[in-house]
């Protein structure tokens, strides 16, 4: 791929026009999609499924997610007709984490072990990986291009310069269902031991200088 033809080309188009752009070039099984039904995921999930409906869906299951998150998926699920799978680490990897309380002394083993190399491991099965980063959201995702090369896979970011009032507007426009913890007070939605209630990005890892969980760097 000629990222900066692709970079270049993909840039004057709307978040929409993008992904229709990309399956002109690339079939869904050779694209890599993951989620974790967070705040914002209902744009991008919401678009594939009228683009691309056979699109397969890979979610990220830590296996800490909040409640209100696995019953969010299932909205999602369901209301958009969506082929959603779990990707998640190994039962005795993650029941180490458990064990262990990794999560509360090694933030980023934990992270590693069940979100970065479940995807490590499928990767290598796909060209494209659709990724739902908005520059808003914090610092490290400010100067991000729309197609960057992460080792052994191409990274798609189509929403990437969406604005916040932008993806508030997506919402409400097509009347999409909205995370029930954004209406608690949670702007960014991870797993229950790592995520507090906050504006951003600011409740993740809180009292932590971690603001990625390695999937994105």
């Amino acid at each position: 791929m000629n990222l900066e033809f692709f970079n270049s080309h993909y840039q004057p188009l709307s978040a929409r026009e993008r992904l229709e752009e990309l399956y002109k070039h690339y079939p869904e099984d050779k694209i890599l999609f993951t989620s974790s039904f967070g705040s914002t995921a209902v744009i991008l999930l919401h678009m594939i499924s009228q683009i691309r409906p056979q699109q397969k869906i890979n979610f990220i299951n830590t296996g800490y997610h909040f409640e209100k998150t696995l019953e969010y998926k299932k909205l999602l699920t369901d209301r958009f007709n969506l082929d959603v799978v779990d990707l998640g680490a190994t039962s005795n990897r993650h029941k180490f984490t458990s064990d262990n309380l990794t999560y509360s002394h090694n933030q980023n083993l934990c992270c590693f072990i069940n979100k970065v190399d479940p995807v490590e491991r499928v990767k290598r099965n796909y060209h494209i990986w659709i990724s739902g980063l908005l520059q808003f959201q914090n610092v490290n995702r400010a100067n991000l291009p729309l197609f960057v090369k992460t080792n052994d896979i191409v990274k798609f970011h189509p929403l990437l310069d969406m604005t916040e009032e932008e993806t508030a507007l997506y919402i409400e426009l097509y009347d999409l269902p909205i995370h029930p913890l954004v209406e608690e007070g949670y702007d960014s939605i991870g797993c229950t031991h790592c995520t507090s209630m906050g504006t951003g990005r600011t409740g993740r890892w809180m009292n932590s200088s971690k603001t990625e969980c390695g999937l994105h760097v």
